[in-house]
């Protein structure tokens, strides 16, 4: 099954939980995606908000999950 395309507004989680502690952030908090910097028709970077936190800007998707 192919995996939905992330879409702005989507909620996310860290895939890897030692990034979220790396960057203070705890390592379940969800993020809402804010930006998508796209590249051949699929992202290659997003951004991602974290309530109390600055907007992580231009981070590969594939550090983050989509809940779904």
């Amino acid at each position: 099954m192919a995996a939905l395309p992330i879409r702005r507004g989507d909620e996310v989680v860290f895939e890897r939980l030692d990034l979220a502690e790396a960057l203070g952030i705890w390592r379940h908090a969800r993020g809402r995606i804010v930006g998508i910097h796209g590249r051949g028709g699929r992202p290659a970077t997003v951004d991602v908000a974290f309530e109390g936190h600055a907007v992580l800007e231009r981070y590969l998707l594939d550090l983050f999950r989509r809940i779904h």
